[in-house]
């Protein structure tokens, strides 16, 4: 009888546990946080993530913070090893850095054991720039949220102005349209600065703010048939002050002559101003704006906006080149995320065919080969046609776990160039110097398994 006892006491007691326990999961949900810079896509980001606790119960936090404390932000909770954020987004150049010290998660075993998503389901030149560590290896540390390239945006009520046109013309002796060529495009901006009529040319980044200046000038850099650095010989004398990257810093700090007052110091909040209040016949940014400049309950240009990849460039060499900024994100599972298992089945979700729809119709830019190959995506937005256009064309910063510091160094001196502080040759003179002192300590780095 008091054996029986005992044994009714146990059952209650794991009853009244299990109860216990329940009870305080319902009071307490599991909570992922998630870590992007502020913007649109990530207010939609969080929308989605509603959608998600609504299905599950799991909470998602979407933290947004200013794109110039976005990276120190993530690289300080990973040097702590803190487990403030589940999931991580962060550019493709700081793969490398993160990946490198054992931060994020290889994923390789969860898309294997996925009914869900695998690897094929993404475009193999997304994965490669947005997820893959080290290059060709195979090895994938996040999953493509926002693919992006530069591209350019143009007012069409004066490209399309027939007295527009005429005096264009007559001006340089070709037609007005879409420019090619940068010559063309300086062509463009120049006719079209107007001061008197509070008209400028061209609004694009002048700003030493995170990888602003450097950002947009890369594009002009490479179409010139300039090169940040040799990564075979790993030296950067001789590649980013060749007198092809000097003639492109020279092109580009003439630009600004047709710039709004002050451009030299812009970054994107600026320059999309600038575009919407129709001061500027044209602009240089990323795709990721491109909805705005064409949403009328932010622009009152929305209706009159184009869209265009970037222009070309005839080298010294003869050769043309065609090339653009690579931009975008990865997303990644934090390894220090008490919820690692619930942080991939809410990334596996949100990569779902379904829910990358919802994204690509909010403005997002996915990473599946079965969404970015159909027609509906083409029609999805004013500019989706031509997005492919343009990532066929991108190349990226340095893929370096000292990406960082040569970020710090080609930044600054970008920045005195083009305000007129120090001439092209000598700012990429100093940027050749600074960048071969760090790339002499330059290491390959082993795979990284997962922990």
């Amino acid at each position: 009888m008091r054996r029986r006892l005992t044994e009714i006491f146990l059952v209650v007691v794991m009853l009244l546990s299990s109860v216990a326990v329940a009870h305080a999961e319902t009071r307490n949900p599991v909570e992922l946080t998630v870590v992007w810079h502020s913007g649109r896509l990530g207010d939609l980001l969080a929308e989605m993530g509603k959608e998600y606790t609504r299905q599950t119960g799991v909470v998602v936090r979407v933290e947004l913070v200013p794109w110039a404390e976005w990276h120190d932000k993530i690289a300080a909770d990973f040097a702590s090893q803190g487990s403030g954020f589940d999931l991580v987004v962060f550019d493709s150049q700081s793969m490398t850095e993160f990946a490198s010290q054992g931060h994020v998660l290889l994923l390789n075993p969860y898309l294997e054991k996925s009914t869900r998503i695998k690897a094929t389901d993404y475009d193999p030149a997304a994965l490669r720039m947005y997820a893959e560590y080290p290059e060709t290896s195979g090895h994938f540390y996040a999953l493509p949220i926002n693919q992006d390239a530069m591209g350019l945006v143009y007012r069409k009520d004066l490209f399309e102005d027939p007295k527009e046109m005429a005096a264009f013309k007559t001006a340089y002796g070709y037609d007005l349209t879409v420019p090619r060529t940068y010559d063309q495009l300086k062509d463009l901006a120049e006719f079209f600065t107007r001061p008197g009529e509070n008209l400028y040319g061209i609004a694009m980044y002048g700003s030493r703010d995170y990888d602003a200046v450097t950002s947009a000038f890369n594009n002009v850099l490479w179409s010139f048939g300039g090169e940040l650095w040799n990564p075979q010989t790993r030296k950067a004398e001789g590649a980013i002050n060749s007198p092809a990257s000097v003639a492109a810093l020279e092109y580009y700090k003439k630009l600004f002559d047709y710039g709004p007052p002050g451009a030299t110091g812009w970054y994107y909040d600026e320059v999309n101003k600038a575009i919407h209040s129709g001061m500027v016949a044209m602009g240089i940014n990323w795709y990721y704006f491109f909805g705005v400049h064409s949403d009328p309950k932010i622009s009152k240009f929305a209706e009159k906006i184009g869209f265009a990849p970037l222009p070309g460039q005839t080298g010294g060499d003869g050769k043309f080149r065609q090339y653009n900024s690579l931009g975008g994100q990865g997303i990644s599972v934090s390894k220090y995320s008490k919820y690692t298992d619930e942080a991939w089945n809410f990334l596996e979700w949100f990569m779902s065919k379904e829910n990358q729809w919802t994204w690509v119709r909010g403005g997002g830019q996915t990473g599946r080969v079965d969404i970015l190959s159909s027609t509906a995506y083409a029609g999805a937005t004013p500019y989706n046609s031509i997005f492919p256009v343009s990532m066929s064309r991108v190349k990226d910063y340095w893929h370096l776990v000292e990406y960082a510091q040569l970020l710090e160094s080609y930044q600054k001196y970008v920045h005195l160039a083009i305000t007129g502080a120090m001439a092209p040759q000598e700012a990429l003179d100093k940027v050749a110097n600074e960048h071969q002192a760090i790339l002499l300590n330059v290491r390959l780095q082993a795979p990284v398994t997962a922990q």
